[in-house]
């Protein structure tokens, strides 16, 4: 329910999007605290991930198999908002046209040798330029958080917190519009906690190793629930 009231706000302030991107482009972005939250940008991307996995792998070995949970709900999330990105083809705030939504059929003029483009054609010298819907930072922002705090319930607070940082750059640096980060929080939240609380990951190796590997082997993901139950009841 909270995920969906966050998406539909994102649809409800979309009409606020041009004046909240004109305001974030009048900001004098100078000194320590922005570079503090441009690197604040990449929770949830490839250095903070790396992070995140080898604390947990050193300090929690019993949870090292639930790092395939977290790896099922960022491939999850990813196959969703990518084809979402190109299909909605959302031009970023850089471009002016806050409601130029593109879908399948549009195409934007780039000019020169790029020309007439649709925002489905990667790797046409169109760049990230029309994938403006939904925030893939948010989005992985909020896998990471949906992780962690399945795995340390104390870290909610913080999680959220986090993921509202990111958007908030996002929105801050001209790279997306409010209601495309709301949109994709709430949109990865809702997946990731799916697939985390599922045990996707787990059980999806169980599946590959009993069909592949060893058809007599006993699935793991019983005894990694079991675990995960007991940890918490204690």
């Amino acid at each position: 329910m909270v995920c969906a009231a966050v998406a539909a706000l994102g649809l409800v302030l979309m009409p606020l999007d041009p004046a909240v991107a004109r305001w974030a482009g009048g900001l004098r972005q100078s000194g320590d605290l922005w570079q503090e939250l441009r690197a604040f940008q990449q929770y949830g991307q490839g250095g903070s991930i790396v992070l995140g996995v080898v604390l947990i792998w050193l300090l929690d070995p019993a949870r090292r198999r639930r790092l395939l949970d977290w790896g099922a709900a960022a491939l999850v999330v990813w196959a969703v908002v990518f084809p979402m990105k190109t299909l909605i083809g959302r031009p970023r705030p850089r471009l002016n046209d806050p409601y130029g939504f593109l879908w399948p059929w549009g195409t934007w003029d780039f000019g020169g040798d790029v020309g007439q483009r649709h925002a489905w054609e990667v790797g046409a010298g169109i760049s990230s330029d029309l994938w403006s819907m939904p925030s893939s930072h948010a989005a992985f922002a909020a896998v990471m958080s949906v992780f962690l705090i399945a795995l340390y319930p104390r870290l909610r607070w913080f999680g959220v917190f986090i993921v509202g940082l990111v958007g908030a750059g996002r929105v801050l640096f001209g790279a997306h519009y409010l209601s495309d980060v709301l949109i994709g929080a709430a949109l990865a939240w809702l997946l990731a906690t799916l697939a985390v609380g599922g045990f996707w990951g787990v059980r999806g190796l169980d599946w590959v190793w009993l069909r592949l590997v060893d058809r007599k082997a006993s699935p793991a993901w019983p005894h990694t629930v079991a675990v995960e139950r007991a940890r918490r009841a204690g």
